[in-house]
């Protein structure tokens, strides 16, 4: 852990230099939660990038951080880009040791089988 002061307010914020597993799946379970809002504010990007990118300012944000400060605002994100990027920060900061992949599948599956089913009604209608 490290602890840095808002600038702003003065607060003093907590950020994470290590996540553990239930940590990263807490990640994912809250990008889950959030993901109407995640994904209306989507912009060019597919549902896939976007949870993904979720994922990855959510981490950022908690102190999380990609070894060479992979982050790049252009409007070409890829979901293969962002799953490599928070699979690097998973690796370089977990302890112990874990593979987040799997946390990501799911959320992605969740995603996918979630859009399946709303075009499926549509579809219907």
């Amino acid at each position: 852990m490290q602890i840095q002061v808002n600038r702003a307010t003065g607060n003093r914020v907590t950020l994470m230099t290590r996540i553990n597993s239930a940590q990263f799946k807490g990640v994912c379970d809250s990008v889950w939660k959030d993901r109407a809002t995640v994904l209306a504010g989507s912009g060019l990007l597919n549902g896939d990038a976007a949870l993904l990118r979720a994922v990855y300012w959510r981490l950022f944000k908690a102190g999380v951080r990609p070894a060479d400060k992979l982050e790049n605002h252009s409007f070409e994100q890829t979901s293969e880009m962002y799953q490599l990027v928070v699979v690097c920060m998973i690796e370089l900061n977990a302890f112990p040791p874990f593979d987040g992949s799997a946390d990501l599948r799911e959320l992605l599956l969740r995603y996918e089988d979630e859009v399946g089913v709303v075009k499926a009604q549509h579809a219907s209608v």
